[in-house]
């Protein structure tokens, strides 16, 4: 419930409406008048069309910066986010550990695995554009079903519609390119996700161009990467 407190002096427009039962309302007159209050206060229910309204005055937007493991996503995801001041999520971080331990012992993910984790992050979006802020998640998000899972984190989205708040941009680079990255981190300890997994990632890669999928060339410098995305969003 919502409520309305007034206090003070206030012009009304009054509608004095006739109804007929077969032709309905029709107005009969408006009369205008002055009211005083010393305190009054009136109550209204918010209901799921009110809340749809206030749902379209959304101002905030979700860049999801997808890939495969490699391509940069934590990197320039963070970068992005410096840029344009706002929070960035990492979606490795919202993997349970279940999901962890498997990558690390180089099975891939089921579905069954990745639709609870692609929730959460849907949902995780949803607070941020319900609060009208901008927010950067760097996630695979490979396949078509698994980006409309996130594109509704806009309350107000039509499924296969593909018109949402939250946008993605494919980073984009030769699988020996990234392949040569995963060996290097590998090396370095800094990731659970093994390179034999790479091949299943690409397998797994779905592009629908009635999407609108932006692409940035991920081989260049992470500057111009982050430049690039910048001017295809804003």
């Amino acid at each position: 419930m919502m409520s309305l407190s007034l206090k003070g002096r206030f012009l009304f427009t009054f509608f004095i409406v006739q109804y007929d039962p077969i032709w309905g309302g029709s107005i009969q007159a408006i009369i205008f008048d002055y009211v005083t209050f010393s305190h009054f206060q009136i109550g209204f229910p918010i209901t799921s069309a009110s809340m749809d309204a206030m749902d379209s005055n959304l101002k905030g937007m979700a860049v999801v910066i997808m890939g495969v493991c490699g391509s940069g996503k934590s990197t320039i995801g963070n970068m992005l986010a410096k840029v344009l001041n706002c929070s960035f999520l990492d979606a490795d971080d919202f993997h349970p550990e279940s999901n962890k331990d498997k990558m690390k012992r180089g099975i891939a993910l089921s579905d069954k695995d990745r639709i609870p984790w692609l929730e959460t992050l849907r949902n995780a979006l949803r607070e941020h554009l319900l609060s009208n802020n901008t927010v950067v998640l760097g996630c695979s998000a490979l396949q078509k079903n698994y980006r409309e899972i996130l594109r509704s984190a806009d309350p107000n989205y039509e499924h296969g519609s593909f018109e949402s708040m939250v946008k993605f941009v494919l980073l984009d680079a030769r699988a020996e390119v990234i392949a040569a990255r995963l060996e290097k981190r590998a090396a370095e300890g800094n990731h659970f996700m093994p390179p034999n997994l790479l091949q299943s990632q690409l397998d797994s890669l779905q592009l629908d161009p009635s999407e609108g999928i932006l692409k940035v060339d991920a081989t260049q410098s992470p500057d111009d990467t982050v430049n690039g995305i910048q001017a295809l969003i804003f």
